[in-house]
């Protein structure tokens, strides 16, 4: 449940995060936070244990928790490292398998933090591993290779237009989602031609394989925070480890500047609005300059859903009953029962971010 300074403690939460904040200016946020369980509890709703831990060492803040809060973050982030590490090892086996087929992963999002060797234990927190390969031949071909791992489907669970159904294996943590696309559902913010005419190519500890170039991996990060279609406008459930994603790609790739390209790919390809507002809440929450004028709609739907989240997805729910989930469900009355399930598990667990 929401607690009464649950907005005022993620503010702060986001001050220690953000890599545009100074040690200055971490202390002063954690000298004025109003409830650290609060802030505990922020972290934990937005996937932001692992890197709440990592922020204070890195301001040198380790005291200014009390010992027991102390011991639950240690605990959190020395986890989610030993994860991470079996992530980086399985990340390490399908590459060496590609790589023996001819073929050259394309890691994407959360992945490329495990690529440095201490990149497990920067903080990132995640359930999965994305890959890529241009061309539909290449792609089929990774099939091949990731059965011939001991990879299959798990029943019950399907693809979609951006991957295919998740790759499992009996013996690893991390699902593997081979990408068709990189943006779904429209590729006009990232059309994969031209992602694929800019990728990076490497050696990865004698591994080969790919990274996106710089604009088109903060426009991958981007589409993970926010869409353009108007009912989805109101994405104040993403978690803002993701936010934190964005921000920190434009800190380390582009000077802490978003650049002009994105600006523009994201005008031109109709995600003007969106951005608009998903910029406004980074620059409030994380400090990250925004080049659109100010556009607070996400920031007060964020803080709607932080303070009230019940309240938050009954409100969602009657808009998408008089709106196009309403009519959605006068067309097909099969969904309404789908509708009402989705809406019922919210209200029984309402502080849980969807994955966009």
């Amino acid at each position: 449940m929401s607690h009464p300074n649950s907005v005022d403690a993620l503010r702060r939460l986001c001050v220690l995060l953000s890599p545009f904040s100074t040690t200055e200016a971490a202390r002063a946020a954690a000298a004025t936070m109003p409830s650290w369980p609060a802030a505990l509890a922020q972290a934990d709703m937005h996937r932001l244990i692992p890197a709440f831990h990592v922020a204070l060492a890195r301001h040198g803040l380790a005291d200014a928790v009390d010992a027991e809060l102390a011991e639950v973050l240690a605990a959190v982030a020395d986890w989610n490292t030993e994860r991470n590490t079996g992530f980086r090892r399985q990340m390490r086996v399908v590459s060496a398998a590609f790589n023996a087929a001819g073929l050259e992963p394309v890691w994407l999002k959360g992945a490329l933090t495990l690529l440095p060797p201490d990149g497990p234990a920067a903080g990132r927190q995640m359930m999965d591993l994305d890959v890529w390969l241009p061309e539909e031949s290449r792609q089929r071909a990774a099939m091949t290779v990731l059965n011939g791992l001991g990879y299959g489907f798990q029943d019950g669970l399907g693809g979609c237009a951006r991957h295919y159904p998740p790759f499992f294996h009996p013996e690893e943590m991390a699902r593997i989602e081979l990408h068709r696309t990189i943006v779904d559902p429209d590729e006009t913010l990232l059309p994969v031609d031209e992602a694929a005419a800019g990728l990076v190519m490497e050696d990865w500890e004698g591994l080969r394989i790919a990274q996106l170039d710089p604009l088109s991996r903060a426009l991958c990060s981007l589409a993970q925070c926010t869409d353009r279609r108007p009912d989805r406008l109101g994405t104040a459930e993403v978690p803002l480890m993701k936010a934190l994603d964005f921000v920190g790609r434009i800190h380390a790739d582009f000077g802490g500047v978003v650049p002009p390209a994105l600006v523009e790919r994201a005008v031109r390809a109709g995600w003007e609005r969106s951005t608009q507002r998903f910029l406004t809440l980074t620059d409030s929450y994380f400090g990250l300059p925004n080049p659109f004028p100010s556009d607070p709609e996400l920031v007060r739907l964020l803080e709607r859903f932080t303070r009230r989240p019940r309240w938050h997805h009954t409100l969602k729910a009657a808009r998408s009953l008089f709106g196009t989930g309403g009519w959605a469900a006068l067309r097909a009355p099969g969904k309404a029962a789908n509708m009402a399930a989705y809406f019922v598990g919210r209200l029984l667990a309402p502080d849980r971010p969807a994955k966009l």
